[in-house]
C-alpha cells in the first residue's frame, strides 16, 4: 500500500517495495547498509542520541544507487517483521520539496522528519511498531552547499532544518539514507554527519547479467537472444564507463531496432 504524504513524499511499506536481483558488485554495499540498520532498529544502540544518523550514496547517474537502498528497504522489512517491526521509506524528491515560494519549502521540509510521529500514532494499536528510512534521492538539489555559487537565501534556510531535525533523530526509529551524483555541491555538515559510500563502477560483464535477463522475460528465440545479447555488448564496450541505466537503455533499442519486440 503507498499512503501519498505529499506531492514531495510517499511513504510505502517495505514488503511493497518490488524485491530484484541485485547484480554481485552491489551486493556488498547493500549487505552493510542493511546490516547496519537492522542493528539500530533491534535497539542494540542505546546511547540516547548517538552520532551516526545514516548514509550517503555517490555515484555517477544511473549505477543503481536509489535501486539499492529501495532493496536495502525491502529487505529490513522482511527481517523485522518476526520480530515485532514494520519498516516504511519515505521518499523524498529534493527538487520539489524545493519550493518557490517563501517559507513552503521549510515547511514541507519540517513535515517529512514529523512523519515518524504522525506512523506512530495512527499504528499504535497495530501489532506492528514501525521504523522508518527516509530516503533523500538526489540530496545535492534540496542540500546545496554553503558557499556555492549556485545556492540561494532558501537554500541557508533549509540547511539550517535539515541540520537541526537530522541531529535530533534517533537511528533506532529513524535512518536517514540520501543518494547523490554531485558530491561537491553536498554540504559538508551532510557529509560528516551520514556515512559516505561509493557506488563501485560495474564491470562490463555484470551489466551483461542485467541485458540478459531481459531478453530472457521478452520470450525470444534463443538464437535471436544470443545475437541482441551480442550486438549489446559490442555497443557498451565502445563506452568509457557504462551504467545499469546504459544497459537498460542500450537493450530497449536494439529490441526495438532489431525488430525483436515486433509481432
Amino acid at each position: 500500500m503507498t499512503i501519498s504524504t505529499s506531492k514531495s513524499t510517499d511513504l510505502i511499506v517495505g514488503k511493497d517495495i518490488p524485491e530484484i536481483e541485485l547484480i554481485p558488485g552491489l551486493k556488498k554495499t547493500e549487505g552493510l547498509i542493511a546490516d547496519t540498520c537492522e542493528y539500530f532498529f533491534k535497539g542494540n544502540m542505546r546511547m540516547n542520541n548517538p552520532p551516526f544518523k545514516g548514509f550517503l550514496l555517490e555515484g555517477e547517474p544511473g549505477t543503481g544507487k536509489t535501486e539499492l537502498f529501495k532493496q536495502v528497504i525491502h529487505k529490513l522489512d522482511r527481517r523485522l517483521r518476526g520480530h515485532g517491526f514494520q519498516v516504511h521509506m519515505l521518499f523524498v524528491d529534493g527538487a520539489t520539496i524545493a519550493a518557490p515560494k517563501w517559507g513552503e519549502a521549510e515547511k514541507n521540509l519540517a513535515a517529512v522528519f514529523n512523519r515518524i510521529h504522525v506512523l506512530k500514532d495512527e499504528m499504535k494499536y497495530e501489532k506492528l511498531s514501525p521504523k522508518l528510512v527516509i530516503l533523500f534521492d538526489d540530496i545535492e538539489s534540496l542540500m546545496i552547499r554553503r558557499g556555492v555559487d549556485l545556492a540561494k537565501e532558501w537554500h541557508y534556510s533549509i540547511n539550517s532544518i535539515l541540520f537541526h531535525e537530522i541531529d535530533k533523530l534517533n537511528p533506532t526509529d529513524v535512518m536517514i539514507c540520501a543518494t547523490t551524483n554531485r558530491p561537491d555541491l553536498v554540504d559538508t555538515a551532510i557529509q560528516t554527519r551520514l556515512y559516505r559510500m561509493g557506488v563501485p563502477l560495474v564491470s562490463l560483464d555484470e551489466l551483461m547479467i542485467i541485458v540478459k535477463e531481459i531478453l530472457e522475460y521478452s520470450e525470444m528465440a534463443e538464437k535471436d537472444r544470443t545475437e541482441a545479447a551480442k550486438s549489446i555488448k559490442e555497443k557498451l564496450s565502445k563506452r568509457d564507463t557504462p551504467t545499469i541505466r546504459d544497459a537498460k537503455h542500450v537493450t530497449i533499442i536494439e529490441c526495438i531496432e532489431g525488430g525483436y519486440w515486433s509481432i
